[in-house]
């Protein structure tokens, strides 16, 4: 039996050794491809405007304006750039279908990096305000940056983080090539404030608030925790990607369930819970 194996694997072996010639074609071929796309990206990132502005007309109609400070190497802008347009465009399609945000309603976008969704909802979507949160530096600048650029003089961006109690927090995980998968947690001694959403209930901003967008890794949960109060009161519709693998998507849809949301799904991991 193992005399059998044996000339069994050599055959394997000597099958595989004749195909090794067309196997490094086709890996010549694919380095080929990545090699001919990169050259490609890094021309368009050479054509943006100056201050690497991206300039294009969503819809046909609607004239956006995006900085991409880091569209060479950060994943986020990289799709912004290849696509000349919003990224995750079909989320952004299927929460416009649903007609919550219009020029009635604030927004308070969680997580809202550069700004991709903040400007969609306050610009096309015409939101009459949009609270964004980003507490990391270099996204939160060009937040600001893209905000101006689209003229969102009722959006305000906050340098901090949103979770389970006002306090501090720092960052967890962060990868240059990939800025808005960055993670923090709570700290008290952090150097990143943090603050939560029921804190915010009687602020002026908050009026007419009806959508919130979250989208804070790690930190999904704490936002959901720290906004009970907020979410039993004014009963804003909130949309979060919820991972089934994730431990913490089994909570928060407890919660979300227990103050009277029902879900709608708009992606493979995306809902947007509205109140009954």
């Amino acid at each position: 039996m193992q005399a059998k194996e044996a000339k069994g694997a050599m055959r394997s072996l000597t099958a595989l050794a004749k195909a090794a010639p067309e196997l490094d074609a086709v890996v010549r071929t694919d380095d080929l491809i990545r090699l001919l796309e990169e050259q490609i990206h890094l021309q368009k990132v050479a054509l943006l405007e100056q201050g690497q502005i991206l300039r294009f007309h969503h819809g046909g109609v609607t004239e956006v304006a995006l900085a991409l400070p880091q569209a060479q190497e950060d994943y986020l802008q990289r799709l912004i750039l290849k696509a000349r347009g919003f990224a995750e465009a079909r989320l952004l399609a299927a929460v416009e279908a649903l007609g919550l945000i219009g020029p009635k309603v604030t927004v308070c976008d969680i997580g809202a990096h550069i700004g991709n969704h903040t400007v969609f909802f306050g610009k096309v979507l015409g939101a009459r305000r949009v609270l964004a949160f980003e507490p990391l530096p270099m996204a939160h600048a060009t937040l600001l940056r893209n905000i101006e650029l689209n003229g969102l003089g009722t959006a305000t961006a906050y340098n901090c983080m949103v979770g389970a109690a006002s306090g501090r927090g720092r960052v967890d995980r962060f990868n240059p090539r990939n800025t808005g998968g960055t993670t923090f947690v709570s700290a008290k001694e952090g150097p990143v404030p943090m603050i939560a959403l029921d804190d915010l209930l009687e602020a002026e901003e908050m009026e007419g608030l009806g959508f919130l967008k979250i989208d804070t890794g790690t930190m999904q949960l704490p936002v959901l925790v720290g906004a009970k109060k907020l979410l039993k009161a004014l009963k804003p519709a909130v949309w979060m990607t919820l991972r089934p693998e994730d431990k913490a998507t089994a909570e928060a849809e407890k919660i979300l369930t227990g103050l009277g949301y029902r879900a709608q799904r708009i992606g493979p991991s995306d809902q947007v819970f509205i109140a009954r």
